[in-house]
């Protein structure tokens, strides 16, 4: 899917979004002004979910077919070193992990011209701290420099939070997504009901 025609054509302060020189105060907008500047993190990235972002999902979209079990694409994601917790719930024996799916060209599943399909609340956690840099022990001060829009803002918004996610809801997505990361090893996958 390439997003960047309908996204693209005359967006200026289209559905309450700034034009692409005002700076990004709205969750719902950073997709769009990625998909202005070319891919985005919704393009070729394997997005890890969660059972509770699934559960979450799932309740949304009443349907289950969004995730499968796939091995690391990039081997440096697969190297998680610097953040052991991770390493050990979220990979399977075999190497594999929980993400979302793909269509053919690398997309992710849920993406549409105009970016995600699911509202900000129902998202992956993954997906909500991002472009937050982070690991177990807690947010970095630094973002993610892949994200187009953290290239594009001023200093002083992407220090108040960049698409209007503060600093604290930050850090209350960051701990749900530890805590369920934790659950990884104690969930019986047989349990789950989706």
């Amino acid at each position: 899917m390439t997003v960047s025609n309908p996204v693209s054509e005359g967006l200026s302060g289209a559905a309450g979004c700034p034009s692409t020189t005002a700076p990004i105060t709205d969750q719902s907008c950073l997709c769009l002004e990625c998909a202005r500047k070319g891919r985005s993190c919704c393009q070729e990235h394997e997005i890890y979910v969660t059972w509770g972002d699934c559960r979450r999902i799932f309740k949304y979209l009443q349907r289950k077919d969004f995730f499968e079990y796939r091995k690391c694409a990039n081997g440096a994601y697969a190297d998680q070193h610097d953040d052991p917790i991770w390493q050990q719930h979220i990979f399977r024996p075999d190497g594999s992990r929980r993400v979302l799916k793909q269509t053919a060209n690398g997309d992710c599943i849920l993406l549409t011209p105009s970016g995600c399909r699911l509202p900000l609340e129902v998202r992956p956690l993954i997906c909500r701290l991002y472009p937050h840099l982070y690991s177990a022990e807690g947010i970095d001060r630094q973002w993610d420099l892949e994200c187009p829009a953290t290239r594009s803002s001023a200093p002083a918004v992407i220090e108040t939070g960049i698409a209007g996610v503060a600093q604290n809801e930050a850090a209350q997505w960051h701990q749900l997504l530890y805590d369920e990361v934790l659950w990884e090893g104690l969930i019986d996958e047989s349990w789950i009901d989706l």
